[in-house]
């Protein structure tokens, strides 16, 4: 068997070079997709850590048989919000961190869950309250936190409405 000599071993320059612009040309084309897909996973996370509060917020008020509320950190859902305990003293139960930038929170001042883990703000006694998690770039679905009066939370996909 003959060994090949040492000219014949390796990639060219060339060769090197088409690969790695094929490389990124591919990658080029795929960064759009992939932003958007971080910015979805992000309001789909925001609107799953609202349910969750949500839901603890009113585990904490049947477990302790008191007043349980959740407001937003300076009057702002996208600011973060806080799971409190309203009996005296006022106790912190939870606090969520400023939402991602580009994400915008619309919701109601705030949220109580009384003794019985029902909702028991004077305006919302009746109808079901939500949030509408919007991002401010291009093809970010929206979605949408409901919460019953009796309680139960869920998160959906799309505008509230």
């Amino acid at each position: 068997m003959k060994q090949p000599s040492h000219s014949q071993l390796g990639f060219t320059l060339i060769e090197f070079s088409v690969v790695i612009s094929i490389v990124a040309i591919a990658a080029a084309m795929a960064l759009p997709s992939l932003s958007t897909f971080i910015d979805t996973m992000d309001a789909k996370g925001a609107s799953m850590d609202l349910v969750s509060d949500l839901m603890t917020a009113r585990s904490e008020a049947l477990k302790r048989n008191t007043s349980v509320s959740i407001t937003p950190i300076g009057g702002n859902w996208s600011n973060g919000w806080r799971v409190t305990r309203t009996d005296q003293p006022a106790v912190v139960l939870r606090e969520r961190a400023a939402l991602r930038s580009g994400l915008s929170v619309g919701a109601p001042n705030s949220v109580v869950f009384g003794p019985t883990g029902r909702l028991v703000n004077t305006e919302t006694d009746t109808a079901n309250v939500s949030w509408a998690i919007t991002s401010s770039k291009a093809g970010v679905n929206a979605r949408c936190v409901v919460i019953t009066p009796t309680g139960s939370a869920r998160a959906k996909q799309g505008a509230c409405g």
